[in-house]
């Protein structure tokens, strides 16, 4: 097995601290997020009841994300800036972004 390879990125800079981001999964693309200045937190779920909390506040520290998960980027300081690598170029299509349709679509894949 192969590692993605992650040739697409974008930078968040700065938000507010009580600004929620993210808010969606992705049927295809993986991610790794690096916080390379500031900090921020993300907030992880399954769709089975399954969640974790990662505090990136380390620019040599990232988490990595597959493909069907929900992602919640939050609690960003003041000089924030989030290093979002994507396996995948931008499709519209691909993102899931109301839980419910999310949590149905995770119950599918496990029958």
């Amino acid at each position: 097995m192969h590692p993605p390879d992650f040739g697409s990125g974008l930078k968040k800079r700065g938000s507010d601290a009580d600004v929620v981001r993210g808010q969606h999964a992705n049927r295809l693309s993986e991610f790794v997020l690096i916080n390379v200045a500031g900090k921020s937190k993300v907030k992880v779920k399954d769709g089975t009841g399954n969640e974790a909390i990662y505090c990136l506040n380390r620019p040599h520290t990232g988490v990595y994300l597959p493909n069907m998960v929900w992602k919640e980027m939050y609690d960003f300081s003041p000089d924030s800036v989030l290093l979002v690598l994507a396996s995948t170029h931008y499709d519209p299509d691909e993102y899931i972004r109301d839980y419910r349709d999310f949590e149905n679509e995770i119950q599918a894949l496990a029958e």
